[in-house]
């Protein structure tokens, strides 16, 4: 299969370790989302992506302690938990250095990205309604914060001459920096002012689609 340009489909995910100040707060962090991107016959790539961020534990110490002990409005006791959730959409530009098999359009590449990143503390309780979380009192605790975010990925890039098996797998960084959207939370009191920097390290992998001009794909299948 000889180097070509083509647009692609991609879904991923992976998961992050969050590094500094971040992880005083949440506890593991998973990217999961899709987007389109370009190669050229170079190898260069520029695309779009968006992703969906979980977080799987807040760690944050003293985080709405105000709120115990916990009543619902039918006088049970019920559990409170909350999640990081985030939104990243952005662009990035990256390259494919070929190391030849199973072709030219496979090898390690790297990406450098620039989006838009928002972040809050998604809060749940069980049992019976809490007054005190119903909104649009739960905007009081939920941490909202956006900004603009940079990512740097390194990595292996497969594209098979079958078309069959088609992915990439690698380490990526992430820096946010991200503004406080709420001024007063009830639990701190006045937020602190300016940006905060939420970064993680760690793996993200995808799976994408070649969407080959017609003329192309004849051309490969049969040679």
């Amino acid at each position: 299969m000889q180097r070509v340009a083509v647009s692609n489909i991609e879904v991923s995910g992976g998961f992050g370790l969050p590094m500094g100040a971040f992880s005083e707060r949440v506890a593991l962090v998973y990217p999961v989302g899709g987007g389109f991107f370009r190669q050229s016959v170079k190898g260069w790539q520029w695309g779009a992506t968006a992703h969906f961020v979980f977080g799987e534990e807040i760690k944050e110490p003293g985080f709405a302690s105000n709120l115990l002990p916990i009543i619902a409005g039918d006088g049970s006791f019920p559990g409170i938990g909350a999640t990081f959730q985030g939104i990243m959409t952005g662009g990035f530009v990256g390259k494919v250095l070929p190391i030849g098999r199973p072709n030219g359009n496979s090898g390690f590449a790297l990406r450098f990205g620039l989006g838009y990143l928002s972040s809050w503390y998604a809060l749940r309780t069980s049992g019976g309604l809490v007054p005190q979380l119903a909104a649009p009192y739960d905007k009081g605790y939920d941490r909202m914060s956006s900004g603009f975010y940079l990512s740097q990925w390194f990595g292996y890039q497969l594209m098979s001459n079958n078309q069959s098996i088609n992915f990439y797998i690698g380490i990526e960084a992430v820096q946010g920096f991200q503004e406080h959207l709420r001024k007063f939370q009830y639990d701190v009191g006045v937020l602190p002012s300016g940006f905060r920097s939420d970064l993680w390290l760690g793996l993200k992998a995808g799976w994408f689609f070649p969407v080959y001009p017609r003329s192309k794909r004849e051309f490969i299948e049969f040679n």
